[in-house]
């Protein structure tokens, strides 16, 4: 994946309520910017101080699980890239939260450390193209109305003027003027 910011620039979300998964966690995505919480609603109050790119939480925790905390936090960061972290994979599960939560992976635990960083850097990829594709399709409304507005001011001169907007030109770039177009003062 080529970054265009390095990995320390990259915030990471984790949300688990056993804090030695979070340790773990920290250590092997210790080249992004990591922030932990053990529960959903501390998680939820950062994430309304901090933009994350990434969040990562666990499926069954006390109070809120994973797919109930991640549809919180997608309201409020929907370009975050949302994963689960399970020990627990049932069918119904899997289709609720990738249906409705738009989940990017599951993760099993215990987890294969290459598998989950590279669906971390995959995740951040997925963003990156998101954002980058979102920025275009903006680009071109945003062009489409200039290009209307012209329009409409090349149709208002067209009918002001008849043949003003039409421009005959020749091979070598030169402007081609018909004598039958020229209104010469008589004298």
């Amino acid at each position: 994946m080529s970054n265009t910011y390095p990995t320390e620039a990259y915030k990471i979300l984790l949300v688990d309520d056993d804090p030695n998964i979070l340790q773990a966690l920290n250590r092997l995505l210790k080249h992004y910017q990591v922030e932990m919480f053990t529960s959903g609603e501390e998680a939820l109050l950062a994430a309304h101080e901090t933009t994350f790119d990434i969040v990562i939480s666990d499926y069954k925790m006390p109070e809120m699980d994973g797919v109930a905390f991640l549809t919180f936090f997608r309201a409020l960061q929907p370009d975050a890239i949302r994963m689960i972290l399970t020990g627990y994979a049932d069918l119904n599960t899997a289709q609720h939260a990738i249906n409705d939560v738009e989940v990017f992976r599951f993760i099993s635990k215990p987890w294969n450390n290459f598998e989950l960083l590279n669906g971390v850097k995959r995740g951040l990829e997925y963003r990156r193209v998101m954002l980058e594709n979102r920025a275009l399709a903006d680009e071109v409304r945003k062009q489409r109305v200039i290009l209307n507005q012209q329009e409409a001011i090349l149709m208002a001169l067209e009918k002001e003027e008849p043949g003003i907007t039409k421009v005959n030109w020749g091979i070598d770039g030169s402007i081609i003027i018909d004598s039958a177009d020229l209104k010469l003062d008589e004298p």
